[in-house]
Formats: C-alpha cells, sequence, structure tokens
C-alpha cells in the first residue's frame, strides 16, 4: 500500500507536466486561429499572410484566417493581439514598423515589443533601395548626392510613410555626407512609386520589390541596404559597399503571439512557421513577391528588435521627428 502510494507521488509531476504540454498546445476544438494583419488586403503583407495561412492550417490541425485590423502604420492591430488571450489563437503578423520605428516615432503606441509579445519566428526580411527615375543625371548614389548639394530640386525623396525608416535611411545618408535631403512622406508605396516612374520624384527610398520590375526602364536603383546584395538585383551595390556600414540592417516580418501565451504553444507555433515558411512553393511566392524568404526562430526577432532599437534611437533624436 505505502509502495503504491509512494509510487504514485513518485509519478505526479510527470502526469501534470504532460497535462500542462497538453494543454498548452493550440487548441482544435475553439475554432479558427487568426492571423492578425494591420495593412488593407491586397498589399504585400496581407498577401504574405495568406500565403502562409493555408500551409499553417495543415502544420497545426486547426483553420488559420487572416484578420485584417488596418491603420495607423499596423499599431492598431498590434496593440489589438497585446491584448488578446495568450491560447495561440490570435497571432500577429509583425513588421519593423510596428515592432521598432512607431515605438520611436509616435507617442500614441500603448506597446513594447520586447515586453508585450513572445516571438514566434522570422519570415522574411526585405531591402529597401535608393533610386531615381531613368531620366535622372545620377547614375550613382555618389552622382545624386552631388546633385542634391547643387541644387535642392534634385534633394527631395519620396518615402512610403511619415516616421518609415526609409525616411531615417536618408536623414542619416544626408547627415553622413553633409547634404541637406528632404523626405517626402507618402500614404503607402504605391504612389511613390507612380511619381517615380512619371518623374515628379527626384528620388525615391522604397523597399526593392515596388521596384524591380522597373530597373533600368522606368527607374535606377543606386543601391540596396544590408550586408550583401540582392538576389534580384545582383549588379546593385549595398551602401555598405559604398562606404556606408550604418545601413546593413534589413528590415523584417515575422510572427508574435501575447506575451501571456506559454512557452510550450509558442514553440508549437515556431515549428510549424518555420516548416512552413521553407516550403519551396511558399519560397517562390515571397520571392516573386520581392521579399527574401528569411526563415528563422524566434529569438531572432528579439534580437533584432533590440539591435534595431539601438541603431535608431539616437538617429530619430537627433532628426527631432514626431508623427504626434
Amino acid at each position: 500500500m505505502q509502495l503504491r502510494r509512494f509510487l504514485a507521488l513518485a509519478l505526479l509531476p510527470a502526469a501534470l507536466c504532460v497535462a500542462g504540454l497538453a494543454s498548452a498546445q493550440v487548441p482544435k476544438d475553439r475554432g479558427a486561429l487568426r492571423l492578425v494583419v494591420g495593412f488593407p488586403a491586397g498589399g504585400s503583407a496581407d498577401v504574405l499572410a495568406r500565403t502562409i495561412a493555408d500551409k499553417l492550417k495543415d502544420e497545426l490541425g486547426v483553420p488559420v484566417v487572416v484578420d485584417n485590423r488596418v491603420g495607423a502604420g499596423g499599431t492598431i492591430a498590434a496593440d489589438y493581439v497585446k491584448g488578446q488571450p495568450g491560447d495561440g489563437l490570435t497571432v500577429l503578423l509583425g513588421t519593423t514598423h510596428m515592432m521598432v520605428m512607431a515605438q520611436l516615432t509616435t507617442k500614441i503606441v500603448r506597446y513594447d515589443g520586447n515586453r508585450d509579445f513572445k516571438p514566434v519566428a522570422r519570415l522574411s526580411s526585405f531591402y529597401e533601395s535608393v533610386t531615381v527615375p531613368i531620366g535622372s543625371p545620377a547614375n550613382t548614389v555618389a552622382q545624386w548626392l552631388e546633385l542634391a548639394r547643387g541644387d535642392q530640386k534634385h534633394a527631395s525623396y519620396g518615402v512610403p510613410a511619415p516616421g518609415s525608416l526609409p525616411q531615417f535611411i536618408g536623414y542619416q545618408l544626408g547627415e553622413l555626407t553633409g547634404t541637406k535631403l528632404l523626405s517626402v512622406p507618402y500614404r503607402g508605396a504605391a504612389p511613390v512609386t507612380q511619381d517615380l516612374l512619371g518623374g515628379q520624384l527626384a528620388a525615391g527610398i522604397i523597399p526593392i520589390a515596388d521596384m524591380v520590375q522597373h530597373q533600368g526602364k522606368r527607374v535606377k536603383i543606386l543601391a540596396v541596404n544590408g550586408t550583401r546584395r540582392a538576389e534580384q538585383l545582383p549588379d546593385v551595390p549595398t551602401l555598405k559597399e559604398l562606404g556606408y556600414p550604418q545601413f546593413d540592417q534589413l528590415e523584417w516580418t515575422g510572427l508574435f503571439v501575447p506575451a501571456s501565451t506559454p512557452d510550450a504553444t509558442v514553440k508549437q507555433l515556431e515549428a510549424a512557421t518555420l516548416k512552413v515558411v521553407t516550403l519551396p512553393d511558399v519560397r517562390e511566392a515571397l520571392q516573386k513577391m520581392g521579399t527574401q524568404p528569411d526563415a528563422a526562430p524566434g529569438h531572432t526577432l528579439t534580437s533584432s528588435i533590440s539591435n534595431d532599437l539601438k541603431t535608431w534611437t539616437p538617429v530619430v533624436k537627433a532628426s527631432g521627428f514626431s508623427a504626434d
């Protein structure tokens, strides 16, 4: 009798551990997993989410639906997910802007990218380009900067949004080279693209996804950020190659869950996501979108957020920018 009781007590922690792991899985009896996207349907973030949603459904054994909660550069979606239960059924598609730049440029952000979320996995990275219209006299970054120093009409550069990373790439490039550059914020990459194609802008700093198809035809991509050249643009140098190592970090997208989510659930989501993003058809779809498939475990996003904050906090402060 005493032996039986001893064995029961000895096995109790293991039983509780197994039960805990089981309860920490994404539940299969409480409806669909919502993949929350802070940008409109049809945009690149939305297309990325829908590309992986079907595959995640197969891996996790639960329906996956894309939930677009649009506004404020994705911060409305992030704030919403922050307040949801940590049961694995609400997942955020997060970006560098949402998790880093928005916190530096506006006071209305009510979340902390590292404190209020647990990262699941990185999905992709993407390059920014320094681009001029095909009719511009500039064929290199140095030539564009020289034109800008000589005539203010060449000094303006379009960016997809106020307070976006491209705005501060331009600001820092100007500071490093003693060039007074003027950012022209738009509402999205599409109108920047149109004005570059039409020659209404002297230059633009914009994701290469919007530019690659026009390279050499209607625009000239002079440089990209990052530590190595973009696969889609092997002949275009990086800013680092040109002597500006400050621009070696790419923007990224990844999945996040509320901070209250159990680690076992995060690991389950991480494993499923990494498997999905490395599938050949998913990689091909991402490449066609102009983004670089860049699957990595969640802890890499924690490092990315910390490194990006360290890099861009002094630049934003020096610029004096505030969206409020």
